[in-house]
């Protein structure tokens, strides 16, 4: 990714760790490492990370690039230096307000371009080492699901705490907080766990951990007792999944897919629609492009990584089957 991108601007400003402490996509992806309160100075001429003296070692060891260490009283001049004249890129997807407003007084309001999404566009489609990443995430995340023990005495949290205890095991560490969801709780797609007990029922689990920055996504029902009817439905959360799959080869947008799954979930199970999209792409976040929603237009093609998770949330119980995948030349391939 040497090649300056970007049409809109004669260089890019990406900062690292803005919003979170947890490494910026952008700048992960662009840089190629992360360097803790960062910027990558990208230019048609080269790509150069400012960073302070204290992460400068780290920087020089992890970048392939150009390295200045510079105090925080000297950046202003050195990025007004440094930056040809002209439009500057910015990921306004991922840097606060208070960023963006002092880059504007610094360089000029005018000048700042939003590029994020050109950068979506970048990491859309995984590199063969990326997709080895995110299917090691997967294997783990799985080997996990597979091992737990659940009774009806035990909470949320006591699923919680033994999905961490496996993490650390593993030396791995979550990708997103999990969701365990037990009983009506399981209405809710984005329930936070609490001591609920698990009791005689569906038990929704939607976990998945990071390998070397890369994301799984995955969810599971695990069922205590008879929970004849909830079963039912979870076969049918599987079905639909199984038919995304197959037709995945026929789709050009995420738009495509999304109304393949809404048409077919509806029509063939009389499901209402669901309360959310029928997934996403998966990546260096757990939401990464494309959208799958219903008027998408971003494209799907070889390389690109989704997490399907067909969802099911009715007046007493819910379910959701999520697992992911990445698209052949000739099929999707489950990871």
């Amino acid at each position: 990714m040497s090649k300056f991108p970007f049409k809109s601007c004669r260089s890019a400003l990406l900062f690292s760790g803005d919003v979170s402490n947890e490494p910026d996509p952008n700048f992960l992806q662009t840089a190629g490492c992360d360097v803790d309160g960062a910027i990558l100075a990208w230019t048609k001429k080269e790509k150069v990370i400012l960073t302070s003296k204290m992460n400068a070692t780290k920087a020089e060891s992890s970048f392939k690039g150009r390295v200045v260490s510079i105090d925080s009283i000297d950046l202003s001049k050195t990025l007004k230096a440094m930056l040809p004249n002209g439009r500057i890129g910015l990921d306004l997807s991922h840097i606060t307000a208070a960023r963006y407003l002092r880059l504007g007084k610094l360089m000029g309001r005018n000048r700042l371009v939003d590029i994020s999404d050109d950068l979506d566009n970048l990491r859309r489609v995984k590199r063969k080492d990326e997709i080895a990443k995110i299917k090691k995430a997967v294997q783990i995340s799985k080997s996990i699901l597979s091992s737990l023990r659940l009774s009806p005495s035990m909470t949320e949290l006591d699923v919680v705490r033994q999905l961490g205890l496996k993490c650390a095991e593993r030396n791995v560490i979550f990708a997103y907080p999990p969701i365990v969801a037990a009983g009506k709780n399981s209405r809710e797609p984005h329930h936070d766990p609490g001591p609920s007990h698990l009791g005689q029922g569906v038990v929704l689990i939607d976990f998945g951990v990071k390998y070397q920055h890369y994301c799984a996504d995955l969810s599971r029902c695990y069922f205590l007792g008879p929970a004849k009817e909830e079963r039912q439905k979870y076969e049918e959360a599987k079905k639909i999944h199984a038919a995304v799959v197959s037709a995945i080869p026929t789709f050009k947008t995420g738009g495509e897919l999304g109304r393949f799954a809404d048409e077919y979930s509806r029509k063939k199970l009389h499901w209402p629609r669901m309360l959310h999209s029928v997934g996403h792409g998966l990546g260096l976040e757990v939401h990464d492009p494309p959208h799958l929603g219903l008027k998408s237009k971003d494209r799907l093609q070889p390389g690109v990584v989704l997490a399907i998770e067909p969802g099911w949330y009715g007046k007493d119980y819910g379910v959701r089957y999520e697992d992911d995948l990445v698209i052949g030349k000739k099929k999707a391939q489950i990871l």
